[in-house]
């Protein structure tokens, strides 16, 4: 993720500091959200199911709602994470070129 939510708010993440250094000359692969198949390969650890029946549960319009709509499965965004403060969702949507099936104010497992 470019930028992840930690418990003292939202912070770089790995794919910020892939971002940096690619602008400084260096090569970088990326592996992860929201490439097709990182969510291929968890349909396939789930033991293939059908997509139809599987939904991406995430806080980010760039990386799990763009992946999750790449991949052809359902998407749920998070409104407590990354994108908590927003007032313009719509906007966000509008310029990823990715929107959710599902938004929902906060995601909890008990």
């Amino acid at each position: 993720d470019i930028v992840m939510l930690t418990t003292v708010g939202p912070r770089f993440g790995a794919g910020r500091l892939a971002d940096l250094y690619e602008s400084l000359g260096g090569s970088v692969t990326r592996i992860g959200k929201p490439d097709k198949a990182i969510f291929e390969a968890a349909l396939a650890l789930a033991g293939e199911p059908d997509p139809g029946t599987v939904v991406c549960v995430g806080d980010s319009v760039e990386h799990d709602i763009s992946g999750g709509n790449s991949a052809g499965i359902a998407t749920a965004l998070v409104l407590s994470g990354i994108l908590a403060d927003t007032p313009d969702l719509a906007a966000v949507f509008d310029e990823q070129q990715a929107w959710p099936d599902y938004i929902t104010d906060s995601f909890s497992f008990r």
